[in-house]
């Protein structure tokens, strides 16, 4: 089976060669075709004819190769590449490596499953903002466009197989296919050489494994490696309706428990190793809140991307004692473990010395309260707390992190990757703190898609490596 189909993609790209390289890529139901070059306004243009045929006049003339189109080029993809885990004597499978403009690599890989059935695992690897640079820069798609890979530069000599540079269409389809067997054109093999240059280790160590298990003829399970169940489980349901009962499987639950009652909480965190956090807003204010109207005169501004809240001046007496005076004492009344502070993030968006004083009143007469203080985010205060005034331990027990392997595109709606400065950024904050015993938890948000298979694992893998406690959501809503 294996022979079959590598003969089956080598065939399939000498017929594209034998087609003229360069020229767009050959379906396989399309007639074999020849290059020709003509001069049209001064610049080359290939043209194809269909190879003889005794039904069709000889010299038909059909259409010149379309001009560059950069309207047509793909907004996902900047380029395609072939690549090859092995010599073809070894029969290694063709991948092809298409370089995206978020500045990863997507990969198809086509597996056998054990019932016999074709399996095709997307996989996403990561380029570093200098490999993404180099590629990015080496890129010429109008002149790659044009170019013939198989005319040889005078000083240029290339041995080997087939190489492929692919340019893709506004739908991912394949806008143009260049190259061939041997390009001995300088300025294909620079660009190509480039990308190969460039490429993450994760990607090339991936590929090795993917080469062994296909010469071995081994099948694959999809979901070995997947997320397992932790030992112990983290989950934040601030919009859950449902019976806390039905959350057993958590140690470790978030909850609104302003709309709880004292017995649903108790039923729950009664149990071994049983935790009920309550989420508490000190940094803003949501206009469905029963406190709504009695500080809405307090609120700075607008909080973006939150229809219905409004950051709050936490320097003012008037909230800091409904905070610690009302809200929060109404909330352990009810059984609940501890906190999760939102939204000390006011600190970032209205920097001040009041702000920063404010928020320390508020987080050290929650942390007196003896009871555990998560605090979602925070970094900018919590940094600037521990530079002017004390230690971490004063005003938390531990960092609960959203969006550190994740990130939510509020122009789309979709979850996705992380961008990888703000990924090390959050990192280097939460492993800072976390070294020094705080607790450390994980609220990621992803879309529950098979192409986010191997981020889900990265999530695991550095959880796990660093005993920390992590939550998956595939809705911002946490219901």
């Amino acid at each position: 089976m294996k022979k079959k189909i590598i003969f089956g993609i080598m065939t399939a790209l000498m017929i594209g060669t034998l087609a003229g390289c360069g020229n767009s890529a050959v379906e396989p139901d399309e007639p074999v075709t020849t290059a020709d070059d003509n001069e049209r306004d001064g610049e080359v243009v290939h043209t194809n004819a269909v190879a003889s045929n005794e039904d069709e006049p000889d010299n038909e003339d059909k259409p010149s190769e379309e001009p560059f189109d950069e309207s047509r080029l793909s907004d996902e993809y900047l380029i395609g590449i072939d690549y090859f885990t092995g010599d073809f004597l070894e029969y290694a499978p063709t991948v092809i490596a298409k370089v995206r403009y978020d500045g990863r690599i997507e990969v198809q890989f086509d597996y056998k499953l054990a019932n016999g059935e074709d399996y095709a695992d997307v996989r996403y690897f990561d380029l570093t903002e200098e490999q993404y640079g180099n590629i990015e820069e080496a890129i010429d798609l109008k002149k790659l466009y044009k170019l013939d890979p198989e005319e040889a530069d005078p000083d240029e000599t290339m041995d080997g197989g087939f190489s492929w540079l692919i340019i893709y269409d506004k739908d991912g389809n394949v806008y143009k296919s260049c190259g061939g067997f041997c390009p001995h054109n300088r300025a294909f093999n620079d660009m190509r050489s480039v990308i190969y240059d460039n490429l993450p280790y994760e990607f090339i160590d991936y590929c090795d494994t993917y080469k062994t298990i296909w010469q071995n003829g081994e099948t694959f399970d999809p979901d070995a490696g997947d997320v397992e169940e932790n030992e112990i489980k983290y989950g934040v349901f601030l919009n859950y309706e449902g019976s806390l009962s039905a959350l057993s499987d958590y140690n470790y639950i978030v909850i609104d428990a302003q709309y709880r009652t004292r017995e649903e909480i108790t039923s729950f965190n009664s149990g071994s190793q049983k935790y009920v956090y309550s989420y508490i807003n000190v940094g803003s204010l949501e206009d469905f809140r029963d406190y709504y109207n009695d500080y809405c005169d307090l609120t700075l501004g607008e909080y973006e991307n939150w229809d219905g809240e409004e950051w709050v001046d936490v320097s003012d007496e008037r909230w800091q004692n409904f905070i610690l005076n009302e809200l929060a004492p109404e909330l352990l009344s009810k059984g609940i473990n501890g906190f999760f502070v939102d939204n000390c993030d006011v600190f970032y968006n209205y920097e001040s010395a009041e702000i920063l004083n404010g928020l320390a009143v508020i987080m050290k007469g929650l942390r007196s309260m003896g009871c555990d203080v998560i605090i979602n985010g925070g970094d900018y205060f919590l940094n600037a707390y521990c530079a002017n005034y004390g230690s971490w331990r004063d005003v938390i027990t531990g960092i609960n992190q959203e969006s550190v392997f994740s990130r939510i595109d509020w122009d789309t709606g979709a979850l996705t990757y992380a961008y990888d400065d703000d990924r090390e950024y959050f990192k280097e904050y939460i492993e800072r703190y976390g070294n020094q015993g705080a607790k450390i938890f994980l609220l990621e948000y992803l879309d529950d898609i098979p192409e986010y298979r191997s981020l889900r694992n990265d999530i695991k893998a550095y959880c796990e490596e660093h005993n920390y406690m992590y939550y998956i959501s595939d809705s911002i809503d946490l219901g």
